[in-house]
């Protein structure tokens, strides 16, 4: 039991700007209990949808959309959105997937990372903008950071690692009984907040995830930590844009 709440402390230091005191033993116990993932998702969704729903009684939709992206990023950090510009930097180089993954571990930020982030930051808008036009956005922004992690592992599930690191150490550890516990929490909390609609965010999302994986195997012979953190934004967007075609109608 000390175990699994040292991961559990640990994961919101792994996921997120909050500090807990992260040590190589937290880490540890979190990599033991991985699916936690998805049950920090749910307490970022919580914080980021509370303030946005907050906002929303006060302004429109424009505005209430760009207050929770930016809450959304202070909780989160731009780690994911960093390893989604190392990826975007990788797939539009030319070469070998050896080239590729020299240029994607290059500290220096390219034209294809600029246009990646650019493209997801707002699709990242107009997905939260469009579940701000009504009362949803609290449990949207839930479903979509629980989607967002519950991804995450859905890549790692079973990949061909590239090299060793943080990357290496999710593989390893989403074992076929870890991502079933991810899927049934992720499903408890979507089907709560949207009932089917919350099954059809997932399975997107899923989907989303399972196309970055593709793409990274393609271009990089494998998945490391920026492909993880990549599908977290990916996985995000495409939950919330889901739910922002069905926030138009009551919650089932």
């Amino acid at each position: 039991m000390k175990d699994f709440f040292l991961a559990l402390r640990s994961c919101f230091g792994f996921l997120s700007t909050i500090r807990v005191g992260n040590s190589i033993n937290g880490i540890d116990a979190l990599m033991r209990h991985i699916y936690l993932f998805t049950v920090g998702g749910a307490v970022i969704g919580v914080i980021a949808g509370g303030i946005g729903y907050a906002t929303s009684l006060y302004f429109k939709p424009a505005v209430t959309a760009f207050i929770t992206l930016a809450v959304l990023y202070y909780l989160t950090g731009i780690n994911h959105l960093d390893g989604l510009a190392d990826v975007g930097d990788g797939i539009i180089v030319q070469g070998d997937s050896r080239r590729k993954i020299k240029v994607m571990k290059d500290v220096a930020t390219g034209a294809g990372g600029v246009f990646f982030v650019t493209l997801a930051l707002i699709g990242t808008y107009a997905a939260i903008f469009a579940v701000s036009q009504t009362n949803h956005i609290l449990p949207a922004i839930i479903v979509g950071e629980v989607c967002a992690k519950h991804g995450m592992l859905t890549t790692s599930f079973k990949a061909k690692k590239i090299h060793e690191g943080l990357g290496s150490m999710n593989i390893d550890s989403t074992t076929s009984i870890k991502y079933l516990i991810s899927l049934a929490i992720t499903l408890a909390i979507c089907t709560t907040l949207y009932h089917i609609y919350g099954i059809v965010a997932i399975i997107i999302s899923s989907i989303a995830a399972i196309t970055v994986r593709s793409v990274a195997n393609k271009h990089f012979g494998g998945v490391n930590g920026d492909v993880i953190g990549a599908t977290n934004e990916v996985a995000r967007i495409a939950a919330l844009f889901t739910l922002g075609g069905v926030t138009s109608w009551t919650l089932l």
